[in-house]
């Protein structure tokens, strides 16, 4: 069982207001391994670790989660499978 490692930052500086959605890359990963996905903010003291069981993640490209930001704490949806260490 490995442990992958894929790191995303929410850059708003570089997006429209309307892209709301990220991607995380995960290929390769197989149903053994454990998927741990850092999340930082380009500009705001914002940082999250979320895992997932590769064998839930294994048939996917990508996951997806959507930024929610009200100015005060910033939110991640994510789309398809939710991380096994809550959101």
């Amino acid at each position: 069982m490995n442990e992958i490692i894929k790191r995303r930052t929410i850059r708003p500086s570089t997006r429209l207001k309307t892209s709301e959605f990220y991607r995380v890359d995960i290929n390769k990963i197989t149903a053994s391994d454990t998927l741990i996905v850092n999340v930082t903010h380009e500009s705001k003291p914002f940082q999250k670790t979320f895992k997932f069981k590769g064998s839930e993640v294994i048939k996917k490209k990508s996951l997806g989660f959507k930024v929610v930001d009200n100015g005060e704490h910033i939110h991640l949806n994510w789309t398809s499978t939710q991380p096994i260490n809550g959101k």
